[in-house]
C-alpha cells in the first residue's frame, strides 16, 4: 500500500464521520419521540387511574393526584427498562399540567 493510498483512506473514513454522526443523531432522537409517546400514553392512564382512585378517597390534594401519576409513570418506564432523566420527568410534568389545565378548560 503506497502513501498515497493510506492518504486516500484516511480521507475517506474522515469524510464518513459526519455521516455516521448524523445517523446516530437521528437514531437516538427516534428512539427519544418513540418513548416520549410511550410516556404520554403513560401519563394518561396513569391520570385516569389517579382520577378514578381520588374519587374514592376525596381527601387527595391536586399535588397527591400529580406525584401519584408521576410515580406511576415512572413506575412503568422503569418495568418497561426505559431510563428516565430529570428532563424526561420535567416533560412529564408539564405534559400531565397541560392535560389537566385543557380537561378543566372543557369541564367549563
Amino acid at each position: 500500500m503506497s502513501s498515497s493510498d493510506i492518504i486516500n483512506l484516511v480521507i475517506a473514513i474522515v469524510s464518513v464521520i459526519p455521516t455516521l454522526v448524523s445517523v446516530i443523531i437521528l437514531v437516538v432522537n427516534i428512539i427519544k419521540n418513540k418513548n416520549w409517546k410511550l410516556m404520554m400514553a403513560m401519563a394518561d392512564e396513569a391520570m385516569k387511574t389517579v382520577e378514578e382512585y381520588s374519587k374514592l378517597h376525596p381527601g387527595m390534594s391536586s399535588e397527591d393526584k400529580l406525584n401519584m401519576a408521576i410515580e406511576s409513570v415512572k413506575s412503568g418506564l422503569a418495568i418497561a427498562g426505559i431510563k428516565i432523566d430529570a428532563d424526561a420527568i420535567k416533560r412529564i410534568v408539564e405534559y400531565i399540567k397541560q392535560s389537566i389545565g385543557w380537561f378543566n378548560d372543557m369541564q367549563k
